[in-house]
């Protein structure tokens, strides 16, 4: 069920209702599991018991640690239990076609399996209950309906944010009233996301879709233009998905946190990661790096912890050696940039912070990001070297420039250039104020462009794939 989709309207409508009169938020809660499981299941019922099977695995190993809570063989069992559901659905074919591949082998074991939507986000949930509780961050929940809603939320299951269970669980102890405040914020904000991607992103997604497809006919200046426009369509694309998963939350009541915060307007690698899918960033950062040791064992240590975590989140977002390149070529610029830091810091000198300095690095660090997004979007290693072939050779070809990716990557751009200089760098969700007259304008405006300019092609969401 899409979200910007008559089908979900109703849903959401007649979800509202039911909560409107709900009187006790017991109910309420009840209502909000039954109505996400009815979410999941419409896009497939049989993997509704999927869901449910990493929920009770959640659920009684985090029981098991109330009554043990020095256990670290149960948590360490939940964790192998919820991990080998998500490797099978999403890895088996890919390590046994490696196999095959590295042996000489006949691949006779391929299975044709369908990868259930969310499940990376679900699980990762699933794993951060169960760590929360072993650390004693919080306590196991006896009711099964409150785990139930906070791994099924029906708004981020699809493709997040993942929230940690530290942060969603204790809003479940407060009331949750339907309110007119939390409507119109969220209506906003999920509007703000329908822009995002049905406006900008699918969009620019026609001019990348076309050149990626068949980069030998085109020239290396069209190449140039689709890895740069790749760089905005996945950012409109995701964070728009993420602002209308939270802006959805927000109108229920619940804070989904905040997934996006001008990734490219920064001057590091590792800054870029404090910006980008900070959901799973820091999901990765409490839960794979800090147990790893983090930067508590030694230089020679962090930068081990630090590649491991790039190449999992790499792996993370697909089954394909692609994206594991995509996260090596990360891993080693948080490496290149750890050392450079503490030589620098051994050196003695004093950092500058000069304006032309700061503008160039955000420059050479976006070249970067949106250079190593090629394998993240090519389709295999075939497709990447063509594109890079067309690249580094100046390639002749079709010229291509695909006029909406000129306007919107444009209007990216100044909007980016506004928040840094306007804002500090941060963002903030636009939020109108509808006793004025030129709010309304505004608001028929926004919607008068989505309706006209909205594209109408493929519009699944690139996240949702993973």
């Amino acid at each position: 069920m899409q979200f910007v989709s008559i089908q979900f309207f109703f849903y959401f409508v007649l979800l509202i209702a039911a909560l409107k009169i709900s009187k006790q938020e017991n109910t309420r809660q009840w209502v909000l599991l039954f109505a996400s499981y009815i979410f999941y299941a419409y896009w497939d019922y049989r993997f509704l018991a999927l869901l449910l099977i990493q929920t009770c695995v959640a659920y009684f190993t985090g029981l098991f640690l109330a009554q043990n809570s020095n256990s670290k063989g149960a948590l360490v069992g939940g964790i192998t239990a919820t991990l080998i559901v998500l490797g099978f659905f999403k890895y088996f074919n890919f390590f046994i076609e490696t196999f095959c591949r590295v042996f000489s082998i006949a691949n006779t074991f391929s299975l044709s399996i369908i990868l259930p939507t969310g499940i990376s986000f679900y699980t990762f949930q699933a794993i951060s209950y169960m760590v929360d509780i072993y650390r004693g961050i919080i306590p196991a929940e006896c009711s099964f309906k409150r785990i139930a809603v906070y791994i099924g939320f029906f708004p981020q299951i699809m493709s997040g944010p993942i929230v940690k269970a530290h942060d969603f669980l204790p809003q479940l102890q407060h009331e949750h009233r339907v309110q007119k405040e939390n409507l119109i914020q969220g209506g906003q904000i999920f509007l703000f996301g329908v822009v995002k991607k049905f406006v900008i992103a699918d969009r620019l997604g026609v001019c990348v879709d076309a050149i990626y497809n068949a980069p030998a006919a085109y020239s290396w200046t069209a190449i140039l233009i689709a890895v740069f426009t790749y760089s905005f369509q996945i950012y409109c694309d995701f964070s728009g998905y993420s602002d209308m998963a939270i802006g959805i939350g927000k109108a229920l009541g619940y804070d989904l946190g905040r997934n996006f915060n001008c990734p490219y307007i920064v001057s590091s690698p590792s800054d870029f990661w404090r910006r980008w899918h900070i959901s799973l960033s820091s999901w990765f950062k409490e839960y794979v790096y800090f147990p790893l040791g983090g930067n508590r064992k030694g230089l020679s240590r962090t930068l081990l912890n630090l590649m491991i975590v790039m190449l999992l989140s790499g792996l993370w977002h697909g089954a394909s050696w692609t994206f594991v390149f995509w996260g090596a070529l990360h891993g080693i610029a948080s490496v290149m940039q750890k050392l450079f830091n503490e030589c620098y810091k051994k050196s003695g000198q004093q950092h500058t912070n000069s304006r032309t300095k700061y503008i160039l690095c955000v420059l050479a660090n976006f070249v970067f990001v949106s250079f190593c997004w090629i394998p993240f979007r090519a389709s295999s290693f075939e497709n990447m070297f063509a594109v890079i072939k067309g690249l580094a050779t100046l390639q002749a070809g079709i010229r291509y420039v695909y006029a909406y990716a000129v306007v919107y990557v444009g209007i990216c751009v100044l909007s980016t250039v506004y928040v840094a200089v306007r804002r500090n760098g941060n963002a903030e969700y636009p939020q109108l104020n509808f006793t004025k007259f030129s709010s309304w304008v505004l608001l028929w405006l926004v919607l008068l462009v989505v309706v006209v300019f909205s594209y109408e092609g493929n519009i699944a969401f690139i996240y949702s794939q993973f």
